[in-house]
């Protein structure tokens, strides 16, 4: 394979050879990288399904703004984040600045904590896919299948397609986001038309109505509604000018994600009323559809209901690259076997480590299906939440691993590098405490053993951090790749 870029791979300290090395062929812009971050987000599915349950559960009125001050929380996030894309191009995202931060045996071991959290994600993810897709069928064709069927489809879809070139799945996501919001924002603008000014009531900036209620389980579930934006790193060097794109394509997907949640929940409140709460809590499951029936049609609900199901497919698909490259990345530096860091020759894809997080999801889909569990609640609710915990974690993480980078060095900026990183761990640690204690709401499950669920993050945290104190006595050569080049300017 002809290698195009010999600096990334210098600087990763391969011991290939050149017509072996693998690297990631850039072929993403800016657009299509905020499709990819949106995509993970799954709007519509956290509209319809998350959105219902903050207003009956959290804080009703003050949703809207929950959802202003988390995006505020991730734009500082992003503010340290963008710093850091500008220093270290490298697929592991993550991994590579908590190293970079921190150094090899933090690094690794949150390596271990990402590869858990997204994977487990994905499995979560074709429960919600498969749950969907049967009501949807059921409902809209009268056809009758077991969740494992859609399942199944949902599972080899994602892996012919991460198996190819992202540009691929980009196309893919950017057609499923189109139709989402198109049918949301045709929602938005019936109720505007049928309300008038009423579709936006002042109650929603009271300060009282964001700490009414339960406010830290609505800040808990906004967070949940922005997960996948902190992706795009992870796609830096598939990515035309990764110094550039990376920082704006992230900050354009949380401004974009946040204004499309305000805005909806906003006019949401001004089409129910000021008793959202009670209404929320009676229409759990129907809030949305009872809203397309009123204000659009029945055709439009049946095709909010179908898009449902795609919208959780392109979260899937998103989560799915994103597990992939975090075991590609290791694979590459040695801390996992070869040719799981191996590029395909055409599409140049990470390919193997795509099959080998196929294979993981369908091993879990088959326990899932052999022991009769519930798809929605026993796979779907706890992998999200499992993985939701995790990924959040990490975010902090790497706040704090930004600081830690940059005042290695000598540059720290008292906005860009130390205030801005230290505000979001701060919002990003409330947001896990929140999560933690709350786990039981956010997987829908009062078990003993899905509540101590989180503690498996920390395991494979020490387990990964112990990891590399091995590869330091037997690999020392792979142990200092970890910590010192996963820099582009070593």
């Amino acid at each position: 394979m002809k290698v195009e870029n010999r600096s990334i791979l210098d600087s990763l300290g391969t011991s290939l050879p050149t017509e072996e090395a693998d690297t990631l062929r850039p072929s993403l812009g800016t657009l299509r990288l905020i499709f990819l971050i949106i995509a993970a987000a799954a709007p519509m599915a956290a509209v319809l399904g998350v959105v219902p349950i903050a207003f009956a559960f959290g804080n009703g009125l003050g949703v809207p703004l929950t959802f202003a001050g988390v995006a505020v929380i991730l734009g500082f996030f992003t503010v340290g984040y963008n710093a850091m894309s500008k220093e270290v191009v490298n697929v592991g995202a993550f991994y590579a600045y908590v190293a970079r931060g921190f150094g090899s045996v933090l690094g690794l071991g949150s390596a271990f904590l990402a590869i858990l959290s997204y994977t487990v994600f994905v499995c979560g993810v074709v429960g919600y896919v498969a749950f969907f897709t049967q009501v949807a069928l059921s409902d809209l064709f009268g056809i009758n299948v077991h969740w494992i069927v859609p399942a199944i489809v949902a599972v080899v879809l994602a892996a012919i397609l991460g198996y190819r070139q992202i540009d691929f799945s980009s196309r893919m996501l950017a057609i499923l986001l189109a139709v989402e919001f198109a049918v949301l924002i045709a929602l938005n603008i019936s109720i505007i038309w049928s309300k008038g000014a009423d579709a936006f009531p002042v109650s929603v900036f009271s300060l009282s109505a964001v700490f009414s209620g339960a406010p830290g389980i609505a800040i808990m579930l906004a967070f949940t509604c922005f997960i996948g934006v902190e992706s795009a790193a992870l796609y830096s060097e598939e990515t035309h000018s990764p110094s550039r794109s990376i920082g704006l394509a992230t900050f354009g997907a949380v401004f974009l994600t946040a204004l499309f949640y305000f805005v909806t929940t906003w006019i949401t409140i001004g089409a129910v009323g000021s008793d959202v709460q009670n209404v929320a809590t009676s229409q759990l499951a129907t809030l949305y559809f009872n809203l397309g029936d009123q204000y659009l049609n029945k055709l439009a609900t049946h095709t909010m209901e179908l898009f449902l199901s795609t919208s959780m497919f392109a979260t899937l698909l998103a989560i799915h690259n994103v597990a992939s490259r975090y075991i590609f990345a290791l694979g590459r530096q040695g801390c996992l076997p070869a040719f799981l860091g191996r590029v395909h020759p055409t599409h140049a894809s990470p390919h193997n480590a795509s099959a080998l997080i196929t294979l993981i999801t369908v091993t879990v889909v088959a326990i899932t299906f052999e022991f009769g569990l519930d798809p929605l609640l026993g796979l779907g609710a706890v992998g999200i939440g499992f993985g939701t915990v995790g990924i959040i974690a990490l975010q902090a993480l790497t706040s704090l691993a930004i600081i830690a980078y940059f005042r290695r060095k000598g540059r720290t900026h008292w906005w860009r590098t130390l205030t801005a990183p230290i505000v979001s761990f701060i919002g990003l640690a409330l947001a896990v405490s929140l999560a933690v204690r709350n786990f039981d709401l956010l997987t829908g499950s009062k078990s003993p053993v899905v509540i101590l669920l989180p503690y498996l993050l920390v395991l494979a945290f020490i387990i990964g951090g112990l990891y590399a104190i091995r590869l330091k006595k037997s690999h020392p050569d792979v142990y200092s790749a970890i910590a010192q080049n996963v820099n582009s300017e070593g």
